[in-house]
């Protein structure tokens, strides 16, 4: 492309072609859902009548036989039911993770853009903060990380350099788990439980069976553009495929920063919002640092604020600080969280939209962006800096 307005109509063009899976879909799979469930109470109830009856030593074959038909017919139903949702689900994981010419504006559109407003910036497509900054910063918890092995960042749009005096590593970051959901859990445990009273052989079979659907591909390949993925390897897709049984969630999207603090101390000191944006597993809370009070009620009613030492953390937080992540919140718009430790700081927002994309995946459209939308997802970087270095006060070593 030899200019933005180029690219950008050739992103507009594929777009109006590229829809997402119809919701009528689901229309089928509710009537089925709701005569497996008719079919399951005709059979409750069927089976119940039935044994009350043989209480009173009196036989019903018709009623048993009822019972029988309504529950295989029950079994017949959801089984149906969650072929057809895994399969809209599915179709509707490949609309979300469209590219539409991607790597031309990767590697060549966005990089011109960011040099022409920062030319000191570094930008890299795939890059990431170093992990061992991203495990220093206590947001998330090392013991999991070690113990599980299915547990992985990756990153998205990195920068580092030099904004307004103050060296930073900033990018996306994507935390992902793989394992077995609590769906899974419980089919499992409902299937061992009946193998005890059924055929094993048959179950085993069954579950066999029903494994390798998951390997299968039910989707209309037509109705949404594909193109050679850029920076997606092993777990480098940003929406997950709704999975019921086993299957990759994200449990963390949004920005990380890191930068050198100037500020001489030893100790740790945890912002933490009081949004529950992100499972609390993935935090890391210490029992050993002390709560402490700020005389700022915005950050006392959205913040818990804690430090290793007391003095150092009142320190550490002087009112510039404060007035700082009270104006982050009110200037982006999002709850997030810091750790200062060692001199360093390390700092988490969640993200509601991918940045720096060429397109937006809306739920019923994808709508293109344009220069003038990069350029804001710049500012927020901009503003990440200019709030954290309000005349250099909060970054000057003492």
């Amino acid at each position: 492309m030899t200019t933005y307005s180029e690219h950008f109509d050739a992103v507009r063009a594929k777009a109006v072609n590229i829809k997402p899976p119809s919701k009528l879909r689901l229309v089928g799979a509710s009537f089925l859902g709701l005569f497996s469930l008719f079919a399951f109470v005709v059979a409750l109830v069927s089976f119940v009548i039935f044994i009350i009856l043989l209480i009173f030593h009196v036989g019903s074959g018709f009623l048993y036989g009822m019972a029988k038909f309504s529950f295989l017919s029950s079994c017949i139903g959801w089984f149906f039911f969650f072929y057809l949702i895994r399969s809209y689900k599915k179709q509707l994981g490949r609309f979300k993770n469209t590219e539409i010419l991607r790597r031309d504006f990767k590697l060549d559109i966005l990089p011109e853009i960011i040099t022409e407003k920062y030319s000191d910036l570094d930008y890299r497509f795939d890059g990431i903060v170093d992990e061992a900054h991203i495990l220093e910063s206590d947001f998330f918890s090392p013991s999991l990380l070690s113990s599980l092995k299915e547990r992985w960042f990756f990153g998205d749009d990195y920068f580092s350099g030099n904004l307004e005096n103050v060296e930073f590593e900033f990018c996306e970051l994507y935390y992902k788990t793989t394992g077995i959901k609590p769906g899974g859990w419980a089919v499992i445990g409902l299937i061992f439980a009946i193998a005890f009273r059924t055929n094993l052989d048959f179950i085993i079979g069954f579950l066999d069976f029903f494994g390798s659907i998951g390997d299968l591909d039910f989707s209309d390949k037509n109705s949404v553009s594909h193109e050679q993925s850029l920076g997606k390897g092993r777990g480098h897709v940003k929406v997950d495929e709704k999975a019921f049984f086993y299957g990759t969630q994200t449990n963390f999207k949004g920005f990380f920063l890191y930068a050198d603090f100037h500020k001489n101390f030893e100790g740790t000191v945890h912002i933490r919002t009081k949004k529950k944006f992100a499972s609390r597993k993935m935090f890391n809370f210490s029992k050993k640092l002390k709560r402490l009070r700020i005389e700022n009620r915005f950050v006392n009613k959205k913040y818990i604020v804690e430090a290793s030492d007391t003095q150092m953390g009142y320190y550490v937080l002087s009112p510039s600080i404060i007035e700082a992540i009270d104006n982050l919140n009110k200037r982006l718009g999002r709850d997030l969280s810091m750790t200062l430790k060692d001199g360093k700081l390390y700092l988490i927002a969640p993200m509601s939209k991918d940045f720096f994309e060429n397109i937006i995946i809306g739920e019923d459209e994808i709508q293109v962006n344009t220069i003038e939308d990069i350029h804001n997802d710049l500012n927020v970087i901009k503003n990440l800096i200019t709030e954290l270095n309000i005349s250099n006060r909060i970054w000057t070593k003492e």
